[in-house]
């Protein structure tokens, strides 16, 4: 540390101090008070890097004013933890994977471009060149960079820190995004056949993937106590992510959406009924536990090419979420409604859904009732390799 008594730091993120007894002084403002007394805050430490940290971890327990924002940057935490992150009220806004999705943007895309303006001095012309910088990117990724942006500025004016969206009539278009693939019905048949005879817990698990759509990780957290055989229904209600490369178990989905109840088709129930109960989840991995999802995938494309090497096929390696993509697509091809499809996949889009009658439990399992992409596979293989259901009752 130098011998000058006080370094300020850039954006008025305050200012440091040596003491007489060697520490170092990092002194902050936190707006004023309802009185318009100034807010200070001072955090010691040995160095510089300590007294940062102290200020981190404070403003984790102590959030910092709203009075005190006025830059973008400093709006975009806050619109994360209030609008992205809280539990108010006992809705949460959005799941683990999503949320790293907004702060991964935050971070990378709008702090670096614009998070030192003022939100009253940001214009059009701002957005469009930031924007600009990624338009290389799938067009995915840049509807959702856009998405975030207008929510940080929206949720600004009905704060009153700002009057105006600069994003509001920005277009922008990203590189059209590789179309997902899906399995040809000749791949599924290949798939089904084999799986039926191995009978693993990753071949019923694929099976299962391809009959109801559900995400990976919304397969790894089913318990044996969301599955309803006698009303034929399967609850989804939690998932199993990866957070710093340590899997975790939610009681949580994605959204709200996503939280579930869909019913069965007649494979994916033979299949789950005939399935030993060796733990309390119904895809547990070798211990009980539940699965890593990187290692699922990993046996999952074990298993792909297992299958190729033991029948001479020669089915594409597309990844697990490929298997949800299919099971929509052939929905679509029978002619159900897009409102069905969206409520059996858990969408948080079409916000008009939940309005129409059909999408009640019901409604999806009339409409399934005309669906059957293996019709022909168990007219011809389940009989033979399903081993008998247990009792249920």
């Amino acid at each position: 540390m130098s011998k000058k008594t006080k370094i300020r730091q850039s954006s008025g993120s305050g200012t440091y101090r040596e003491r007489a007894d060697g520490k170092i002084e990092y002194r902050v403002s936190y707006g004023y008070d309802i009185s318009g007394k100034l807010i200070r805050k001072s955090f010691y430490g040995k160095t510089e890097i300590e007294c940062r940290f102290k200020k981190k971890e404070y403003e984790k327990q102590n959030a910092v004013p709203i009075e005190k924002v006025y830059t973008v940057a400093e709006w975009a935490q806050r619109w994360l933890l209030c609008y992205k992150k809280s539990k108010a009220k006992g809705k949460k806004k959005c799941g683990a994977r999503m949320y790293k999705q907004y702060e991964d943007i935050v971070n990378n895309c709008i702090t670096p471009n614009i998070g030192r303006f003022k939100l009253t001095a940001v214009k059009p012309a701002h957005i469009v060149e930031l924007m600009d910088k990624y338009v290389e990117k799938s067009d995915s990724y840049v509807k959702k960079i856009m998405m975030t942006v207008r929510g940080i500025f929206e949720t600004a004016i009905d704060n009153d820190l700002c009057s105006k969206n600069p994003a509001r009539n920005v277009k922008v278009a990203g590189v059209k995004g590789k179309e997902k693939e899906i399995f040809t019905l000749e791949e599924i048949a290949i798939i089904v056949k084999y799986c039926l005879t191995e009978r693993s817990n990753i071949s019923d698990a694929m099976i299962t993937l391809l009959n109801t759509g559900l995400r990976r990780e919304e397969l790894l957290g089913l318990m044996w106590c969301d599955i309803d055989f006698p009303k034929n229904t399967i609850s989804i209600c939690r998932t199993v992510v990866m957070e710093i490369s340590v899997k975790a178990i939610k009681e949580e989905t994605k959204s709200e959406e996503s939280e579930r109840k869909i019913p069965m088709l007649p494979i994916t129930r033979e299949i789950l009924i005939s399935r030993q109960h060796t733990s309390e989840f119904v895809f547990p991995n070798i211990n009980g536990d539940y699965q890593n999802p990187e290692a699922f995938s990993r046996a999952y494309k074990r298993l792909i090419n297992r299958i190729n090497r033991l029948t001479g096929a020669n089915v594409r390696q597309l990844p697990p979420h490929c298997c949800r993509h299919t099971f929509a697509t052939y929905l679509s091809a029978h002619k159900i409604d897009i409102k069905i499809i969206q409520a059996l996949l858990g969408h948080a889009d079409i916000k008009m859904t939940s309005r129409y009658t059909h999408n009640s439990l019901d409604g999806m399992k009339n409409a399934l009732q005309g669906f059957d992409y293996f019709d022909e596979l168990q007219e011809n293989f389940v009989p033979h390799l399903l081993p008998q259901p247990y009792d249920t009752k």
